[in-house]
């Protein structure tokens, strides 16, 4: 299979947790939700109309942190908005929220960085994406529709092309360095070796994979998985994983 890389970056983030309401919490990683929201805005999908084209049979996606990310909590001055004319900020009542942010763990040099892996059963889509993202080599990309960010509008980020790899699925026993974040139902166990020289900050979350055309979760629509807070690989026996050409094993996120 050909598996499309493509580097997700940003000074800041913020992927609001589904159930959050007066306290804006964020996941650690973006969710499938957000990536291939991401990718249809990308190529010119109307809101909400490509649910069926990038399913979980369709479309397959891993997201790994490269480097080592942390979160703080923000309180937020936001416009209470109660009718129109209210957008404009001149009513006198905001309504202060408290927002978590993710962020780079050096926050003046350093910058988020995710890797996100992409394989779609349909190859016109896979042509169509590679040629967006492929159209500069100094990091710029292509867009039939939205430009990116990392959660709300202010959280401003970019893409860039990292390439297109032949990936293999494999079966193995042994403990295998896996990039990306791990689905807690494909992980036997993890070694916790590595932990020793404090390669590991291990955190689990329920992420979002896929909503209906109505905009509900999907009997399959979220999954728990595993993150690493630092940018290190963590070595697992899982059930299945796919090695990449480049050298990198990743699980995707279903």
């Amino acid at each position: 299979m050909q598996v499309l890389e493509l580097r997700l970056c940003g000074k800041m983030a913020h992927f609001r947790r589904y159930y959050s309401n007066s306290s804006a919490l964020s996941y650690s990683v973006p969710p499938r939700t957000t990536i291939i929201g991401i990718l249809a805005g990308l190529l010119g999908y109307e809101r909400d109309s490509y649910y069926e084209d990038f399913s979980l049979d369709e479309c397959q996606i891993a997201v790994s942190s490269h480097a080592p990310i942390k979160k703080m909590i923000q309180k937020v001055n936001l416009l209470m908005v109660k009718k129109w004319d209210d957008c404009n900020g001149s009513q006198e009542n905001h309504s202060q929220t408290a927002t978590e942010l993710v962020l780079p763990q050096d926050i003046r040099n350093g910058y988020l960085d995710y890797r996100v892996y992409i394989s779609h059963r349909n190859p016109k889509i896979m042509q169509r994406l590679k040629e967006l993202m492929a159209v500069s080599t100094s990091g710029g990309y292509g867009s039939l529709g939205i430009s990116v960010a990392l959660g709300t509008a202010y959280n401003l980020g970019w893409l860039q092309y990292e390439g297109v790899w032949e990936g293999d699925e494999r079966k193995e026993e042994k403990p295998v360095a896996v990039s990306s974040v791990l689905p807690v139902h494909s992980v036997k166990r993890i070694d916790l070796a590595p932990a020793a020289e404090g390669s590991y900050r291990l955190v689990k979350e329920d992420l979002l994979l896929e909503f209906d055309r109505e905009r509900r979760l999907t009997p399959r629509g979220k999954t728990s998985v595993v993150i690493n807070m630092n940018n290190s690989p963590i070595y697992a026996n899982v059930n299945s994983y796919i090695t990449l050409s480049n050298g990198r094993n990743i699980v995707w996120m279903q």
